[in-house]
């Protein structure tokens, strides 16, 4: 499956989703993310700011924010994207996309987590929106890599590019895929 088929295919599943459907994969998605060790122990975190088409994020910004970890979100400039570090206090602004960005703030580079956003997956192969701004921010990043999506995007057969950068671990409202394939219900069951 090209990578055009997979964003048409995973938008219209998305689109199939009600409000309250979205609503508890994201819970569910945030309750999974937090139980992995990974996570529990990363000193700073980046995450992305998520939109109405993907998981909400504010629970899992607001969980790094509570157990006092470094929390950054991505601010865009020009064709690069960096690490803005927040607090509760920071505030925010709409930028071309309706995706919030940090107004003002610092920049860190040093990153161990990096939550990322998807629009379709197959395994630990994950397509965006095509900008590219995840694959080069990732590739000058050395963190461990978590794409969070609902189950729903999930495609077979995608073809990526030698540069498309893939994830270490991707959880969903049903299970978690890891490095070395294996994939878990939220309950820890191996499928």
């Amino acid at each position: 499956m090209t990578k055009a088929e997979a964003r048409l295919a995973a938008k219209a599943a998305v689109l199939k989703m009600s409000s309250d459907e979205k609503e508890l994969a994201s819970g569910a998605i945030c309750d999974a993310l937090s139980g992995l060790q990974e996570f529990k122990g990363a000193h700073s975190v980046f995450v992305y700011l998520g939109t109405e088409t993907e998981p909400a994020t504010d629970e899992i910004v607001g969980l790094a924010l509570m157990l006092e970890r470094t929390v950054a979100v991505p601010r865009v400039r020009g064709k690069e994207m960096d690490a803005v570090v927040i607090s509760p206090f920071t505030n925010f602004k709409t930028n071309k996309w309706k995706i919030l960005e940090p107004v003002g703030g610092h920049t860190i580079d040093d990153i161990d987590v990096a939550v990322i956003p998807l629009v379709a997956f197959d395994g630990l192969k994950r397509v965006g929106h095509g900008g590219g701004y995840y694959d080069r921010f990732l590739s000058t990043h050395n963190c461990l890599k978590i794409g969070i999506a609902f189950d729903c995007q999930c495609v077979s057969d995608l073809q990526v590019e030698d540069f498309d950068i893939p994830l270490d671990v991707l959880v969903t409202e049903k299970r978690i895929i890891d490095g070395d394939g294996e994939q878990a219900n939220i309950y820890g069951e191996i499928k």
